[in-house]
């Protein structure tokens, strides 16, 4: 590490993930770009992760541990930030994994950039066994250039490849610690208030599937994940300041929002909360007949087409294509 201040900070939130802290870890120090610290706030865990991180710190000085009381990942995320030292900010969840070049990548692209808050990429799904699924977070914005309508029409982020400048949380705040997920999408919208964004189109990291997973219908039980996706929006539309614009995005919002929930309860063939999400999709809004074809596409043509070569090579054109379209509108 260079003399000084680290760059980058990275914080590793965790809470009883001792067996899988390991790997995380590990995927940051194998970095291309070696001017960061680690910073693994623990969130009260019960199990060996103290002894863990202490093993690694006696190592790398760069490697460090905070530990909490047990609080939430938003209360441990602002605790690696508040002893955090660099000038931008970097975050990995303990259960994943980043490629060798994120770092390399991602800062490069906030050099070229000086105005834009922070740059993401895409992570690819996994499973325990290192099977990598054909599944990816992470995409392209809905309205290139406004950030703000691009993450009301759904969240094109990846958390765990965000690199963002500390600027950024000393204008709109740390973590809000009432939510126990989904705060990463809050805090984008936050973000994008102030600030454009860069994405990346590449994978920059490996996410980790199993029964704990909040997001693509890998978690046992998703329905607490989905009414923290409703409260991020409430708040964000009680909000007394909102360009026309933007207030206009309100009804998609919540279309998209329950077109998205019902698409996780049909992945775990929870028929009934599907279509009761899906019902309230068709009866927000006054265009019944665009949110069917959302629910059908999404729901069910997609889940198809992703079972093939041919069908994943059509969706990559497809997302080009109305990429290149919502440039030229």
């Amino acid at each position: 590490m260079a003399a000084g201040r680290p760059r980058v900070s990275v914080i590793i939130p965790t809470y009883n993930r001792a067996a899988l802290l390991g790997a995380a870890i590990d995927s940051v120090l194998a970095q291309t770009f070696q001017n960061f610290e680690i910073i693994v706030a623990d969130d009260g865990s019960t199990d060996a992760t103290g002894d863990l991180v202490r093993d690694y710190s006696a190592r790398d000085a760069r490697v460090r541990y905070v530990r909490l009381d047990h609080a939430g990942i938003s209360a441990a995320l602002n605790a690696g930030i508040r002893a955090s030292a660099g000038a931008l900010i970097a975050r990995v969840d303990s259960d994943d994994k980043w490629m060798p070049n994120l770092l390399e990548v991602t800062v490069a692209a906030l050099d070229a950039r000086p105005k834009i808050g922070f740059a993401y990429g895409k992570s690819q799904w996994f499973s325990g066994d290192l099977e990598i699924a054909e599944t990816f977070t992470g995409h392209a914005p809905a309205f290139p250039g406004d950030p703000v309508r691009s993450l009301l029409w759904g969240d094109p982020t990846c958390s765990i490849t965000v690199v963002a400048r500390r600027e950024c949380f000393d204008r709109v705040g740390f973590y809000d610690e009432s939510l126990a997920t989904s705060e990463d999408w809050d805090m984008s919208l936050r973000l994008a208030w102030s600030y454009d964004f860069a994405f990346l189109d590449r994978v920059l990291a490996l996410h980790r599937a199993h029964a704990a997973s909040a997001t693509l219908g890998h978690s046992d039980e998703p329905g607490g994940f989905l009414a923290e996706r409703h409260k991020v929006l409430d708040s964000f539309f009680r909000r007394a300041d909102l360009p026309p614009r933007v207030a206009a995005m309100k009804t998609i919002a919540y279309r998209n929002l329950y077109v998205f929930q019902g698409n996780i309860w049909l992945g775990q063939r929870r028929w009934r909360p599907a279509l009761a999400a899906y019902a309230r999709a068709l009866a927000t809004g006054n265009a019944p007949l665009d949110t069917l074809a959302r629910i059908v596409w999404f729901g069910f043509f997609v889940r198809v087409l992703e079972k093939t070569a041919g069908g994943r090579r059509f969706l990559r054109w497809q997302s080009e294509w109305r990429r290149a379209r919502s440039k030229s509108h």
